[in-house]
């Protein structure tokens, strides 16, 4: 009995999976991990350092500036340190190893396609996020791949169009991104599992999915931010293999306002509390959808109940003919045989279709699980659906 549940747990498993695959909504909500074939260069052989500074128009007055603030603040490395100066961001990300910092002045960049930081690299504008925007043009996936050990994004704009990926995704490695500000068009963050992602001082707005979208096994960490005007907040996805870790997720000081749906939600199966319910009773079928469909299911289930019962009395229903009797009796509780038989299989796959479409239900303990490591001082506002939420499937 016992391994007979365990495999009937792994059937469901892998059925829950092909339908994930099977279904494009589903596949696009919930997601399956993608790996990244970005590949680090590491350090130097030498073992130096490079600033590289973009800029699009170089004057004397700028460059006094940055030598004062940015590029000699230490006079003992004066002489020693290398800089290197580009027109582009791409060339300057080209050119990175471990350990340089991209200083990119104020401007408006435009990039055609996704780039990626591969290395642990220190993105930072110099001046305010509004003065230094980088606008990414053209259908591509992502606009910023990060797959670095240590990566630090500070003080620019990223505004992104026509893109089918997110703004931002994290595929391993340690991502901060502080004072910036992400203008999204599909999604926006993507902390990937076992990556870790840190938002201070930030804001996100205008992706047509989820604000950030937090994998199991990964660490994310928002602080002093604000998520708004966004299909969902930040929206927490839960696999079906057992062997993933909970996410880890602090928020602090953050403003979560203004977004169509949730401001937080979660996504997960129905399948393990549809197994727990109906393990003991063995009546899998029965249990695994409730309320959202029973009124459907019934409706498709009617048959013409004089006339079962008339063949029930006879003997007629499931049974076979038996000799003596008139052939059009016999005859009528074949039909009605064949009726039950169709209505039950259409009833099913009504249950089907709407198991498929998802269920999404306000839940207000959400913060309470295990996941949320600390959650101070946050204000969850002018949400559509209201502030938590769990979405099953």
């Amino acid at each position: 009995m016992v391994e007979g549940l365990k495999l009937y747990s792994e059937m469901e498993q892998l059925k829950q999976k092909l339908k994930l695959i099977e279904n494009p909504l589903l596949r696009y909500v919930f997601g399956y991990q993608k790996n990244s074939n970005i590949q680090a260069k590491g350090a130097r052989p030498q073992g130096q350092k490079v600033t590289h500074v973009v800029a699009s128009t170089l004057t004397a007055g700028l460059l006094r500036s940055l030598l004062r603030d940015r590029l000699c603040r230490e006079p003992c490395e004066e002489e020693e340190a290398e800089v290197q100066f580009h027109r582009d961001l791409p060339s300057a990300i080209g050119a990175c190893y471990e350990g340089d910092t991209v200083i990119v002045c104020p401007g408006h960049y435009v990039v055609h396609g996704p780039f990626a930081l591969a290395d642990s690299i220190e993105l930072e504008g110099y001046g305010s996020p509004d003065d230094v925007v980088i606008e990414q043009r053209g259908k591509g996936d992502t606009f910023v791949d990060c797959t670095g050990a240590d990566v630090k994004i500070s003080n620019i704009k990223f505004v992104q169009h026509d893109a089918v990926e997110g703004i931002l995704i994290i595929h391993r490695g340690r991502t901060a991104v502080e004072n910036c500000v992400l203008q999204c068009e599909t999604t926006g963050v993507t902390v990937r599992t076992s990556a870790e992602f840190l938002m201070k001082t930030s804001d996100l707005y205008g992706a047509k999915g989820a604000g950030v979208e937090i994998y199991p096994g990964s660490t994310c960490t928002l602080s002093d931010s604000e998520i708004h005007h966004c299909k969902e907040g930040i929206l927490i996805k839960d696999f079906l293999d057992e062997h993933y870790d909970l996410p880890r997720i602090s928020m602090e000081n953050n403003i979560i306002h203004n977004n169509e749906g949730y401001g937080v939600v979660l996504v997960k199966p129905t399948i393990f509390s549809d197994l727990q319910e109906s393990a003991p009773g063995g009546a899998e079928d029965n249990k695994a959808l409730k309320s959202q469909t029973s009124r459907e299911a019934e409706a498709a289930e009617r048959v013409d109940l004089e006339e079962l019962i008339e063949c029930a009395a006879a003997g007629r229903v499931g049974l076979g003919a038996r000799p003596g009797l008139p052939e059009q009796v016999e005859g009528n509780c074949e039909i009605v045989s064949e009726l039950v038989a169709a209505s039950t299989q259409k009833g099913r796959m009504k249950k089907k279709r709407l198991s498929e479409l998802g269920i999404t239900q306000a839940d207000d303990n959400l913060m309470s699980q295990e996941m949320f490591v600390r959650i101070v001082g946050n204000q969850f506002k002018w949400n559509g659906k209201g502030s938590f939420g769990t979405f099953l499937f």
